[in-house]
């Protein structure tokens, strides 16, 4: 499912294959369960050695260039006892072997975690993490909500000027991401998703300490932007994008990361 049209601001709930699918402003969560139904309304019937690629592909824990992302492991519950997991899964995954066949590659990944990580729960429902469409699509919806014209953001995107209104535009973002709320601040668990992990010299006390010294001066916008700026390190940035034939469908991409 690559783009979610949001119908309200409320929760709605769907139910794939017995699973419900939480959406909450624009964000997404599967099961695994859900996710091979899912695929098996896409898949051919003689495609059932694609299947593990599917999943991996609409749950994005598979890059057929980079192979299998970490973020599969939110589906599996390691042994408290087991204290050699990691390293076992690790030495699986590097005997994967590295032929053209995405399929065969994104099963024998899969595989790693199924023998090597922990059990597989495959009813529990979890984050799904954004495409960088999906990126532009949520700036775009959030300028609009607040009257920030496209050209706008065209001409940041082409000559690098500051971003009108950033403040709110990130909190925006962030919050149709669901990665931020006023009330419960970050969602840790999802940025470090969305992200691909933190950085070596991520310290969680040290940012919350950093936050809490944020002063409230009733200005919401202002205070996630202090937040990103000077406690996390987020990186929230309107730039061209690189593919010119479509230039005119897809005007500016949007780097979100953590640095």
């Amino acid at each position: 499912m690559e783009c979610l049209w949001v119908l309200s601001a409320t929760c709605i709930i769907f139910t794939i294959g017995n699973v419900a699918i939480a959406n909450r402003h624009s964000v997404v969560f599967k099961s695994i369960r859900s996710t091979d139904a899912e695929c098996r309304q896409y898949l051919p019937n003689d495609s059932t050695n694609c299947a593990v690629r599917c999943r991996g592909l609409v749950d994005r824990f598979w890059n057929d260039t980079s192979g299998i992302g970490y973020s599969v492991a939110r589906f599996y519950q390691p042994s408290p006892d087991d204290v050699c997991y990691l390293k076992r899964t690790a030495r699986c995954l590097a005997g994967v072997i590295a032929n053209s066949d995405s399929c065969q590659r994104a099963e024998q990944a899969v595989k790693c975690y199924d023998d090597q990580y922990g059990q597989l729960d495959s009813e529990a429902v979890r984050f799904i993490p954004f495409t960088r469409f999906q990126h532009i699509q949520i700036a775009r919806e959030c300028a609009a909500m607040l009257g920030m014209s496209e050209d706008t953001l065209k001409q940041v995107a082409i000559d690098g000027s500051a971003i009108p209104e950033k403040a709110c535009l990130l909190r925006c973002f962030l919050i149709r991401h669901g990665l931020y709320s006023d009330e419960g601040g970050f969602d840790w668990e999802r940025l470090e998703l969305q992200c691909g992990g933190y950085g070596a010299n991520w310290d969680p006390r040290k940012i919350q300490t950093c936050m809490d010294g944020v002063k409230d001066c009733g200005d919401l916008c202002s205070k996630v932007l202090r937040f990103a700026d000077d406690c996390v390190n987020i990186y929230f940035l309107v730039k061209p994008y690189a593919n010119d034939e479509i230039y005119s469908s897809i005007p500016y991409a949007i780097d979100f990361s953590i640095e």
